[in-house]
């Protein structure tokens, strides 16, 4: 496997939130193109996706999750791609629409269970 390219100034950092393992499908556009792919993991900050459409590091996107149990889909209105490798890349989360990001805290808080020490 090789190392994941990344953005310098955004290198990748040790993760302050805890990283909830999902299976969700997901559609992303941007200047640079969309396609669609599944999210693997996900936290409020960010997820990675898994697709074979891959926008450029520093592409800005918004994105569209539809989780199981989130109803309407969960929509990013802009994500930044901060990392990849081979066929999946890491997204920041900059822009909320809504109540998306509650929406977000409260499926990942069903879907963490209870903190550990």
């Amino acid at each position: 496997m090789t190392p994941p390219e990344k953005d310098d100034k955004n290198a990748l950092q040790p993760r302050g939130r805890r990283r909830v393992p999902v299976d969700y499908p997901a559609f992303f556009t941007g200047d640079e193109g969309s396609g669609h792919g599944t999210v693997t993991n996900l936290t409020i900050a960010g997820c990675e996706i898994q697709s074979h459409a891959q926008p450029p590091i520093g592409a800005g996107l918004s994105l569209r999750v539809q989780a199981p149990e989130a109803r309407p889909p969960i929509v990013i209105t802009r994500a930044v791609v901060r990392w990849k490798n081979d066929d999946r890349f890491g997204l920041e989360f900059v822009r909320f629409g809504g109540r998306t990001k509650e929406q977000l805290e409260d499926m990942l808080n069903q879907r963490e269970g209870p903190a550990e020490d």
